[in-house]
């Protein structure tokens, strides 16, 4: 198969850390206790049915009920998804879900295990510069409202995975962000001629990589050929709602909305650099507002894309 399946596809994502096998326990049992902080010493997967015709069905989420070292309990959703501004309320949905899901009538409310939330987004984020930023409830002076939170949800924007591996070096990251490295947008498959990350020893990393050019799990996965077409089907739909922003670009500007074409080219620069390009773009006029619509997907850095523009 020539087609190449990006390592954050849910299907793929919860392929991997779903099953009860030893190295799916490992790899999310690890996830886990790097993002949460929470020491798992046993992890048993709600969810795991990959019956393909559920999976065609409905967005992925992994449900996860985890024991600490000390005998302490939590339910734990992981998810992979592009876009947090469009997905906002299902994420508060679902957290709260999971919450509504444990209460018995007649139970007693202290009884109710916490619940996080670990969503992997391939997109930056809006006021943050951070690799992974967790939310719970606080008043307006930031204090929180409970030292034991019933609902924490975490984001790992996947994106800033670059800029960690430009200021520390491959040799000193972490193995969660190692393992950041090589989810979003098929980064090992672009890169490995010339990336170090093949050679790790991080035990984290290597249950994930290719040995060669192949993962164990990845190849299991490849052989089932319901689940393949299935996250290859959701993959290229996840593209289509990337480019629909720019598909909108093209209907600005038949209808002469030239404020609007701005608006929403402001919101894609900001989307894939993590950047305020407001002040350049209002510079532009209709015909390079055009060509950066067009020319946005193929660039890497905001300053290509400048330099791509001033040629015009």
């Amino acid at each position: 198969m020539n087609e190449i399946l990006d390592y954050d596809n849910d299907v793929f994502f919860k392929f991997a850390l779903g099953t009860e096998d030893e190295d799916s326990a490992f790899i999310r049992n690890t996830i886990i206790e790097r993002v949460t902080g929470i020491h798992p010493k046993e992890s048993t997967v709600l969810n795991p049915n990959l019956d393909p015709a559920i999976l065609r069905r409905k967005k992925i989420v992994l449900d996860v009920h985890v024991k600490d070292c000390d005998g302490r309990e939590y339910d734990i959703e992981m998810q992979t998804t592009y876009s947090k501004k469009s997905e906002m309320k299902r994420f508060e949905f679902y957290g709260a879900r999971m919450l509504s899901n444990q209460v018995i009538s007649g139970g007693k409310y202290q009884n109710l295990l916490p619940v996080f939330q670990i969503i992997f987004i391939d997109s930056y984020a809006e006021h943050s510069r951070r690799l992974i930023d967790s939310y719970q409830m606080r008043n307006e002076q930031g204090a929180v409202e409970s030292s034991h939170p019933l609902m924490k949800r975490i984001y790992i924007y996947l994106p800033e995975i670059d800029v960690i591996a430009r200021k520390k070096g491959f040799a000193n990251m972490t193995d969660f962000e190692q393992l950041c490295l090589v989810l979003p947008s098929g980064y090992l498959f672009k890169n490995n001629d010339s990336d170090g990350i093949l050679k790790t020893e991080e035990r984290l990393v290597k249950k994930v990589i290719p040995k060669g050019h192949q993962v164990e799990k990845y190849k299991k996965f490849q052989d089932d050929e319901d689940l393949w077409s299935i996250a290859m089907s959701a993959q290229i739909q996840a593209q289509r709602e990337k480019n629909a922003i720019i598909d909108s670009f093209e209907e600005g500007e038949v209808k002469g909305l030239k404020q609007g074409k701005k608006e929403l080219l402001q919101e894609l620069v900001q989307m894939k650099f993590g950047v305020d390009a407001q002040a350049w773009i209002d510079k532009l006029s209709i015909e390079q507002l055009t060509i950066v619509s067009k020319k946005i997907l193929d660039c890497k850095t905001f300053e290509e894309l400048k330099k791509q523009i001033d040629m015009f």
